[in-house]
């Protein structure tokens, strides 16, 4: 998996170019759920049926969307340090644990999530975040890493125009971890990003409220 993944990012900063569409972000992001999913389960993501199996994506885990949404928190600093550097020292840095959540949760504040992230998206002329459909009443995690690949798509795609001479490719990242991760750690690290974000945008996010 991790060689694949490796594969992926040494195309991806030619995939994250302005000159490239929306749909070759998407087609990126699709690329690299593909790989993570085709790949052997490794021992620290042996919880995956525990949270939900498809018949069209497969197996994913927590694990594997914390460390997508990881790579959304750094892009997202990225553009605090690099355009907002008055507010980053009034960014909450802190996690809040929360314990329990449900796959299902996640995707709930993913989808808040991906609403700011639209209102940057407007302001650049770049396609809003794609919405992912629930296969069933509750969403899996193969669910919750596609809209969350779909934001960073949104958000790789705005630095792209605001920055055409980089690439992005350096965040899409397969992070390890120690211990699984479950989706009580991802749904912090989500609101963690959101909270960033509300500081970012300022007075815009009274267009979503």
């Amino acid at each position: 998996m991790k060689d694949a993944w490796r594969l992926f990012i040494s195309k991806s900063g030619d995939t994250l170019s302005p000159r490239r569409s929306k749909t070759s972000l998407i087609t990126a992001g699709l690329l690299a759920l593909n790989f993570l999913v085709s790949s052997t389960v490794d021992a620290e993501t042996q919880d995956a049926k525990a949270y939900g199996y498809s018949d069209r994506y497969g197996e994913l885990t927590p694990t594997e969307v914390f460390s997508l949404v990881k790579n959304l928190d750094a892009i997202l600093m990225h553009y605090a340090y690099r355009y907002k550097p008055q507010l980053t020292s009034s960014l909450p840095r802190k996690i809040i644990p929360v314990q329990g959540y449900s796959p299902d949760r996640v995707f709930v504040a993913l989808t808040g999530l991906s609403k700011r992230l639209n209102v940057l998206a407007d302001d650049y002329g770049v396609p809003r975040v794609q919405k992912v459909l629930r296969e069933q009443d509750k969403a899996i995690p193969a669910e919750v890493f596609l809209l969350a690949g779909y934001c960073l798509d949104t958000l790789a795609h705005i630095l792209s125009v605001m920055e055409p001479e980089n690439s992005f490719g350096d965040f899409y990242n397969n992070r390890t971890y120690r211990r699984p991760k479950t989706p009580s750690d991802v749904y912090a690290l989500v609101d963690l990003i959101d909270r960033k974000l509300i500081v970012l945008l300022g007075e815009q996010v009274q267009q979503i409220e």
